[in-house]
C-alpha cells in the first residue's frame, strides 16, 4: 500500500503533466510521424517481397525498435531543450501504466494463434489501444482518443475475423495491409492533428 506521502508525490506529478498537456503533445506528434512513416514502409516492404520464416515478425521488430529508439531521442532532447530529468517520474507512472498491456501484445507472439498473421496483428492493435488508455491518465486527451481508435479498430477487427475462420486470403499480404492501415494511418493523423503549432510553446 503506497504512503500518503507517496500518494501525495503522484497527485502531485500527475497534476504537472496535465498542466504541461502541450508539450506532452509536442513530444508525441514528431514520434508518432516516425511510427506512421515507418509502417507504412514496412507495409509496402511486406507485400512486395516474398514471405519467409517469421520474416514478417522481423519486418515488425525492426519498425518497434526504430519508432522506440527514435520516441527516446525526441524525450531526450525536449527534456533537455526544458531543463528536466529525462527519465522523470512522470514518465516511469506512464510506462508502468503502459508495460502491463504492451508486454500481453508481445506474448501473443508465442500464441501462435489458428488466424496466423492477421489474428496477431488484431491483438496488436487490441494490446496497444488498451496501453494508451492505460496511459491517458498521464497525458492529454488526444492519446486517450488515439487509444479509443485502436481499441474500436480491434473491436471491429475481431468479430469480422471470427465471422471469416479469420481466412482473409493472402495472410501475410493482410497482415502488413492491416498493420499500415493502423499503425500506418492512425499515427500519420495523429501527428498532423497534433503537431506543435507556431506560438504553442
Amino acid at each position: 500500500m503506497p504512503t500518503s506521502l507517496e500518494a501525495e508525490e503522484n497527485l502531485r506529478i500527475i497534476r504537472s503533466m496535465m498542466e504541461k498537456a502541450t508539450l506532452y503533445r509536442a513530444v508525441s506528434a514528431p514520434g508518432a510521424l516516425v511510427a506512421g512513416l515507418s509502417s507504412f514502409a514496412a507495409t509496402a516492404f511486406g507485400i512486395l517481397t516474398p514471405p519467409g520464416p517469421n520474416r514478417f515478425f522481423y519486418i515488425w521488430g525492426a519498425v518497434l525498435f526504430l519508432t522506440s529508439i527514435s520516441n527516446l531521442l525526441i524525450l531526450r532532447r525536449d527534456a533537455a531543450r526544458r531543463r528536466e530529468t529525462f527519465f522523470s517520474a512522470g514518465m516511469r507512472l506512464a510506462l508502468q501504466a503502459m508495460l502491463p498491456a504492451l508486454l500481453g501484445g508481445g506474448l501473443s507472439i508465442l500464441l501462435n494463434p489458428a488466424g496466423g498473421h492477421v489474428a496477431t496483428v488484431a491483438l496488436w492493435i487490441l494490446f496497444y489501444g488498451i496501453s494508451l488508455l492505460a496511459a491517458s491518465h498521464f497525458a492529454p486527451p488526444a492519446i486517450r482518443w488515439l487509444g479509443v481508435v485502436f481499441f474500436s479498430a480491434a473491436a471491429l477487427l475481431f468479430p469480422i475475423g471470427a465471422s471469416l475462420h479469420w481466412n482473409f486470403g493472402v495472410d501475410h499480404v493482410w497482415a502488413h495491409a492491416l498493420m499500415g492501415a493502423t499503425f500506418g494511418v492512425f499515427h500519420i493523423a495523429y501527428a498532423v492533428l497534433t503537431w506543435p503549432r507556431k506560438g504553442t510553446l
